[in-house]
């Protein structure tokens, strides 16, 4: 499943990762990942061919340094799983006052 393989993934990068969100107490650094779109495509037999899955994963950290260095390792990771067209934005949560990385990207599977 795509899911857990990416879950497996991050955990290289760190041990710290969640689903949806991130827990209050959770250890830093910290993932979370989810699904933006799943969507299968469908042959003109009715079969289905393949299957695009578009994930987020934000990555949470103390310094700036730290969220760009993890960032790169997820990008690394999320290529060695064949995920493509993958965006990344610099953010700044001033409520919990944490780096943030956005990735976005998709993973295509037969």
């Amino acid at each position: 499943m795509i899911e857990h393989d990416l879950f497996d993934a991050l955990q290289d990068v760190t041990q710290n990762v969640y689903a949806l969100m991130m827990p209050e107490d959770a250890v830093l650094p910290s993932i979370t990942y989810q699904v933006v779109y799943d969507g299968a495509n469908q042959a003109t037999n009715g079969n289905f061919t393949s299957r695009d899955v578009r994930f987020q994963v934000d990555v949470f950290a103390k310094s700036y340094w730290e969220a760009k260095t993890l960032k790169d390792e997820v990008v690394a990771k999320v290529v060695s799983l064949g995920g493509g067209s993958i965006s990344a934005q610099d953010l700044y949560e001033d409520e919990i006052k944490l780096h943030r990385q956005l990735i976005d990207f998709k993973i295509k599977r037969s």
